[in-house]
Formats: structure tokens, sequence, C-alpha cells
């Protein structure tokens, strides 16, 4: 009786504590990041401590839900509903930004004149359609004639053409919309075939119609398109057995992977070789026929537009000098970074990371296509200075991999009929956290603040900041030569090791699993962070969170003619603006 009614008081208890010493001075002089609770934060806290206090410190409630069996077409509606709500209420309020706009210059040219000579667009004021200003395309290496040519992949756009004719942005909206709720039905399938449990499909089905990739189906980029080719021929070569359509159509879905951009090149290798590992007779040798006669033309494009058959010639032969990165510090920024790191927005693929030592006891016959696929779409990002992927939401060049990544968290979410432990006992709480700030991140388009600013503070993590700017306890990792941010980035790690180490004990001992059925953990681990962010990470100097004005924002009602709110169209007139011949990513 009296565990029961810790379980219940103690999250309480030790909420109302931490929120009253936020508004006491002398403790916050002593310990900084208690200021961080006396914004918005601390009403979260609050809310979250009355949730844990009702729930009994018993795990959360989701699994009755999960586990109803649900069709899938309802499943596609509810999310696909759900994304065009979000994408049409953010796109009213704010423009493009970022590679939006050369996407979408890039799609009117082909439907309205048939190809990608892009300066009697701009000459017409196309782009006035979508964003203000003048703002300059991006563009490749010149043509074999000397004419210049985008600096994008034309994937796509071909896709977008059509779809941009039909409805203008908003049609693309919705396109991209359906192209999200798709993803998460793969996600879900690929689960359902991976672990054979429905609660752990839906569970997969929920991370992956969330953050990363819901910030993508408002925003015009490559990421869904891709993710879905890549996943759905992923699943169909699974499915696909001796039936020679469904490895053609695979085939294509691979074949499209290049188009859409040349660091899927590897990725569509990778699912080649699980092709021919898998298949057999008729079956193996359609995939051949239709990948053949699918790279022919890919190298025959690039051949009559460079004169070489090579992708890399839009890039003028190679990849721009300087272009390889730190693939440690890549793969640190791309899980913790606050601007552009996965966890910091989705942190209910924490119980993905947790699933990597129950994959690793698979046989290797098992999970080998898993994991080749996997490393074919990291290691181009890793190895490139650019991982972070410019003026963009977070986690761009992970979307590709959101369907996997929910298929690792179906594996930790195997329940065998036991109740959830470990981090799953906080599955509710990482969902809801990732879709809470996609909802604060949309709920003022003119804020803005979705898109990463590189070394910039983030603009979401300071409207949730309250004394203490949020900013200063997360690490920015897309810039070398910043000590202090290494040294965040090293806290947050042995605080996810800590997380992880006791996941795993948790199986196995019970005073494990009971340090995850209230607050008590994460306050202590997040308070440890922020006393070493104050005391050791940036002691002794001014961070450049801190050295930058908070920003102050105007909320932007949505416009017509072209016009835009003023700090928005001063933001992309600035950022997007880039001379001919620019290498971009």
């Amino acid at each position: 009786m009296s565990r029961r009614w810790l379980s219940r008081v103690g999250p309480l208890a030790g909420a109302g504590t931490l929120l009253l010493l936020a508004h006491v001075p002398p403790a916050v002089r002593a310990l900084p990041v208690l200021g961080v609770f006396r914004g918005p934060l601390g009403g979260i806290l609050a809310v979250l401590a009355l949730g844990v206090a009702v729930g009994g410190g018993r795990g959360d409630r989701l699994g009755p839900y999960l586990r109803r069996p649900a069709p899938t077409v309802l499943l596609f509606l509810v999310g696909f509903a759900l994304l065009v709500g979000i994408g049409y209420h953010y796109t009213g309020g704010v423009q493009v930004s970022g590679d939006e706009p050369h996407y979408l210059l890039m799609a009117q040219s082909l439907w309205r004149d048939g190809d990608l000579e892009l300066r009697d667009n701009k000459a017409r004021g196309e782009m006035a359609e979508y964003v203000p200003g003048d703002v300059a395309p991006h563009w490749g290496a010149p043509r074999a004639d000397g004419r210049p040519f985008p600096g994008h992949s034309v994937g796509l756009p071909a896709l977008l053409a059509p779809v941009y004719a039909a409805g203008g942005r908003r049609a693309c909206v919705l396109f991209l919309a359906a192209l999200g709720a798709g993803l998460a039905l793969v996600s879900r399938a690929l689960a359902q075939r991976a672990t054979g449990d429905e609660t752990a499909a839906m569970l997969a089905w929920l991370a992956a119609l969330g953050p990363p990739a819901a910030f993508y189906s408002f925003h015009v980029y490559t990421e869904l398109p891709s993710a879905l080719a890549l996943s759905g021929a992923f699943l169909l070569l699974l499915c696909a057995e001796r039936r020679v359509a469904v490895v053609a159509a695979a085939a294509v879905l691979v074949s499209a992977l290049p188009w859409l951009h040349v660091k899927l090149i590897p990725a569509a290798a990778a699912l080649g070789v699980v092709a021919l590992a898998r298949l057999e007779g008729r079956a193996r040798l359609a995939f051949v026929l239709v990948s053949v006669l699918a790279a022919v033309g890919f190298l025959a494009f690039y051949q009559s537009v460079f004169g070489q058959p090579s992708p890399l010639a839009v890039y003028g032969g190679g990849l721009p000098t300087g272009a390889r990165g730190n693939p440690l510090r890549a793969a640190v920024g791309l899980l913790l970074d606050r601007s552009y790191g996965l966890l910091p927005f989705a942190p209910v693929f924490l119980l993905s990371l947790a699933a990597l030592p129950r994959m690793a006891r698979r046989p290797a016959r098992a999970w080998w296509p898993w994991a080749l696929v996997l490393a074919s779409i990291l290691a181009p990002v890793l190895t490139w200075r650019m991982w972070w992927g410019g003026q963009s939401p977070p986690a761009r060049f992970l979307v590709p991999l959101v369907p996997f990544l929910a298929v690792l968290l179906s594996f930790r979410a195997i329940r065998d009929g036991s109740p959830p432990r470990g981090l799953l006992r906080w599955r509710a709480a990482l969902l809801a956290a990732g879709y809470g700030i996609l909802a604060f991140g949309v709920l003022d388009p003119g804020r803005i603040l979705l898109l990463g600013r590189r070394r910039r503070p983030s603009r979401l993590w300071a409207a949730l900041s309250g004394d203490g700017d949020l900013n200063r306890y997360l690490p920015s990792l897309s810039r070398h030569g910043d000590a202090a941010e290494v040294r965040v980035a090293v806290l947050w790690v042995i605080a996810l090791a800590v997380l992880l180490l006791l996941d795993a004990l948790s199986r196995s001992r019970a005073w494990a699993d009971r340090s995850f059925g209230g607050l008590a953990l994460p306050l202590v681990l997040l308070l440890a962070v922020g006393a070493g962010v104050d005391y050791w990470a940036r002691r002794g100097g001014e961070d450049d969170a801190s050295a930058h004005p908070r920003a102050t924002f105007q909320p932007s009602t949505p416009t017509t003619g072209g016009a835009e709110p003023r700090s928005l169209a001063a933001y992309v007139a600035v950022s997007s603006r880039v001379s001919p011949g620019t290498r971009v990513t």
C-alpha cells in the first residue's frame, strides 16, 4: 500500500519541489538550470507529474489501444487527415524557404515549358507564387553546351510537376501528406512482418507518422518520397517470393532512388544486393532487367546533359572540395543536435537504440538485409560535411531511416505477455513529447520554429525557455572547433548511456525496472546534465546561445499576392540567395 501511495504522491511532490525551487533566487543562482522551469517547460512538467500520479507508476495506458487491430484504410485516412490539417495550417501562414523554392521552380519549368531551363521562369516572376523577393536559383555545374543547370536532383520536381499544375503549393501538401501516411503504413507492415506483434507494429505506425517524417509532409524536400520508395521496395522484396510483377515494382522503386538524390545510390545498390540474395529464377531475372534498363536511362540522362555519364557531373565531376566530414561528430549530431538532431524532436526513437542489443542476439541471416540497407543510408550522410541538411527542419537526412528505426522500436516493444518494462514504460510520454513538439512548432507558422539555423539558437527551444535558455543545455555540432559544444554532447551521451544501461538491466533486475516508474530518473538526469553544463561544459565563457539576443516573434497571418511577413521575407531573401555555380546538397 505504501509503495502504491508513493508512486502517486512522489511524482507530484518531486515536480512541485522542483517548480518551487525554480522560483527561489538562491536556488537558481546555485543551479542555473532550474531557470528553464520558469517558462512553459514548468507547465509541461506539472502536467506530466499529474499524468504519472494518475497512472500510479504502473506505466502508461497505451497498450489496450495498440492491441486493437485497425483496418489499413482507416489508418491511412487518419494519418492523411492529421498531416493535411497540420500542413494546410502551416503553409497558410508561411512561405517556402531553404531548398523548397528551387524544387518548386524546377517543377514549374517542367510542366509549363517541358525543360529545366530556369532563367525564363525566373524572368517571368513565377517564383512569386510561393516566395517573396528575388531568389537566385541553385545552380550546379554548367551543361555541356555551357548553359546553367539546376544543382538539385530532378526526381522530386518530376513528381511534383503534375501535382503543382493541378493545385499549386497546396496540392503539393496533399501529395506529401499522402506519402507521409503511406510511409507510416509501410513502417507498420515492416514491423508486423519482423515481429509478428500487432501492438509493436501499431507503436511503429505512431512513431513513423510523427516527427521527423511529419515535418516533411509540409516542407517540399526529397526526404518523404525517398523514404517511401526505399522502404516500399524493401517490403516488396521481403514479400515477393517468386511473383514477377511484385519484383518488377520493387525494381522500379529502387531505380527511382538515384533520381531523387545521388546520396541514395548506395541504398539502391544495397537493395540490389538484397534482391539478388533473396530472389531466384524469373523473379531475379525480372529485377535485374528492370534495374539495368533504369540504370542505363539514368546514366544516359547525365550523358545528354553534361557530356559524361556520371551523376556527379552536376558537381563538376566530383564532390566539392572539403566535402568530407567527421563521422563520429555527425553521428552524435544526428542524434542530439539542438536544431537538427533526432532525439530532441522525436524522443520515442530512444526505444530504437534500446532494441539494438536484442537485434544483435538474433541470427545474422535474419537481420543482415536490414543492417545493410541501414548502413547504406547512413554512410553518405555520416561522411558528408553537411550532415545537418542545411536550412531545413530537424533530422532531414534521417527521414529515409524512419521505417527501419520504427522496426527497431517494435523489437523493443515486444511484450511476450508481460507488463512493459524499462524504457517501454515511457512510450506514451515519449510519443506525446514528439507530437507535442510538432503541434507547438506549427501553432504559429510565422514564428518559423521548426527551421534549423545551424549554430544560431533554435527558435523552438527559445520559445519553450524560461529564465534559463534551453539552447544553452543542448549541443550544437554543425560546426567544428567549439570545445564547449563537444562537452555538452558528452554529457548527453553519458545520460543516454545511463538510460540504456538501466533499460537493459530492467529485464532482469526489479530495481532497475522500478526506476522507470516515476519522474525521479528523468529529472535527476536532466538536472545532472544541466549542472554539468553550467559548471563544466560552458563554464567561464559566454556560449553561442546566450551570445545572440533572444528573438522576438511577431505573429503572422496568411497573405496573398506573394506578400509575406517582414521577418520571414528577410530570412528567405538573405539565406536563400546564392551565386551561380554554388554547389548544394
